[in-house]
């Protein structure tokens, strides 16, 4: 089947295999297929997607997340760039509290340094890039800073991409690549004016690993002050106890997948 045949007939249907099949986390006999081709099926398929209701595209995103996050991550660091298949699908899936809880794991140690080295590698070449793909790689990168911190991130980098993320403030004014590039720059800059709003923004990615999930409840810990118990199969959702942990599951069991890690 040639590229085009493969676009035209599989495209429109959405799942969580296709997604990782477009990542190359799946094989569909292409090989040889260039990322770029993957790159650009796999934006298709999540612009699809996006356009389904939140619904529906939640538990896509949360199951895809729990099933390949593993093996999405190792393809990241194998390929190269700032902006992949890879990097794509990851930043699509990075609100979950699968990503989350991913990179608290040694497997998902220092990709926030590494996503900065190969921003600045890439640098160059971003003023040809399209506003959208600046914001991706901006979105990506803002996100793990927010989560992992700037402690592993190489100064030399920090220093050649902040004029960089001044430079794209300036070339995209009112769109969401300027946006991203300001809150790129208030993290690796330590701004201590946006610090409780950085700090705020973790919380709330971090609220599903760290707070109860019961409704009305979100207690930091059982009552006893032991720690919150875990959801078994999922492992991203935590509760004050079994009675609300039946009480949470009627919203949870749409987004509760058995974690491959």
């Amino acid at each position: 089947m040639s590229t085009a045949q493969f676009t035209m007939e599989a495209i429109p249907i959405v799942t969580v295999d296709s997604l990782a099949t477009h990542a190359g986390l799946l094989d569909d006999g292409r090989g040889d297929c260039p990322d770029v081709v993957r790159s650009q099926m796999l934006k298709m398929q999540l612009g699809i997607l996006q356009r389904k209701p939140r619904h529906e595209q939640v538990p896509i995103h949360h199951e895809i997340a729990a099933k390949y996050l593993p093996a999405l991550v190792e393809k990241y660091r194998a390929n190269t760039g700032a902006l992949n298949s890879s990097t794509t699908l990851l930043n699509v899936i990075s609100y979950t509290p699968y990503f989350v809880r991913f990179l608290r794991t040694p497997a998902g140690q220092g990709i926030a340094a590494l996503q900065t080295k190969r921003t600045v590698q890439d640098a160059p070449s971003i003023g040809s890039m399209t506003a959208d793909e600046v914001a991706e790689i901006g979105q990506f990168l803002s996100t793990l800073l927010v989560l992992q911190g700037i402690a592993e991130v190489d100064e030399a980098d920090k220093a050649i991409l902040i004029p960089k993320l001044k430079q794209w403030e300036r070339t995209f004014p009112g769109r969401l690549a300027s946006d991203t590039s300001t809150r790129c720059l208030t993290l690796l800059t330590d701004d201590s004016r946006m610090r409780p709003m950085m700090q705020a923004a973790k919380l709330m990615i971090e609220k599903n690993l760290t707070n109860c999930g019961a409704p009305g409840c979100g207690r930091p810990q059982r009552e006893d002050g032991s720690d919150l118990m875990q959801c078994a199969r999922c492992k991203s959702a935590v509760y004050c106890g079994s009675d609300h942990q039946k009480k949470a599951w009627p919203q949870h069991k749409a987004l509760c997948f058995a974690a491959s890690f």
